[in-house]
C-alpha cells in the first residue's frame, strides 16, 4: 500500500511525461489541482473502504496515463504517416508504389501535362538545334581538309 504522497508524485510524473508542452508552457493548475485532491484525501481514515478506493483510483489513473503514453510512442512509430495531412499521405503512397503525384493545379497556369508535353517538345527542339549545330560544323570540316 502507496502512501499518498508516494501516490501523488507518481501521479504528477505520470502528467509531466504525458504532457504536449514545455515546463514553461505547461498550466500550473493541475499541480494544484492534483494537491487539492490529496489533501481531502488525507481525512480518510486508513483501511477504510473509501481510503482503498481512493488508492485504486490513483493507481488505474497512473496505468492509465502510462498506457497512453506508450500507445501514443507505438503509433507514431508503426504508423509513421499519424502526424501528416491527407495531402502528404497521397504523396507518399504514391511514391510507395513507384508513382510520382502530380502537381496541384493552379488557377491561370497551364495544366500539368500539358507543361509536361511542352517542356518535353522543348528539350526536344533544343536536341535537335543542338545537333544539326554540330553536323554543320562536322560537314564543314570536311569540306575545309
Amino acid at each position: 500500500m502507496a502512501t499518498l504522497p508516494q501516490m501523488y508524485r507518481a501521479t504528477l510524473r505520470q502528467f509531466v511525461a504525458n504532457s504536449i508542452h514545455t515546463r514553461v508552457e505547461r498550466s500550473a493548475s493541475i499541480p494544484q489541482h492534483l494537491r487539492v485532491i490529496f489533501d481531502e484525501a488525507k481525512s480518510l481514515s486508513l483501511g477504510s473502504k473509501e481510503a482503498k478506493a481512493f488508492e485504486r483510483q490513483v493507481e488505474d489513473m497512473v496505468v492509465f496515463l502510462q498506457s497512453h503514453r506508450l500507445h501514443k510512442a507505438l503509433v507514431e512509430r508503426y504508423n509513421p504517416s499519424s502526424g501528416m495531412t491527407e495531402d502528404e499521405k497521397a504523396h507518399k503512397s504514391a511514391r510507395m508504389v513507384g508513382l510520382e503525384f502530380p502537381e496541384a493545379f493552379e488557377a491561370g497556369v497551364e495544366p500539368t501535362m500539358e507543361r509536361q508535353k511542352a517542356k518535353q517538345i522543348e528539350q526536344r527542339d533544343q536536341h535537335a538545334h543542338t545537333t544539326q549545330v554540330a553536323d554543320k560544323r562536322k560537314k564543314k570540316k570536311k569540306f575545309q581538309s
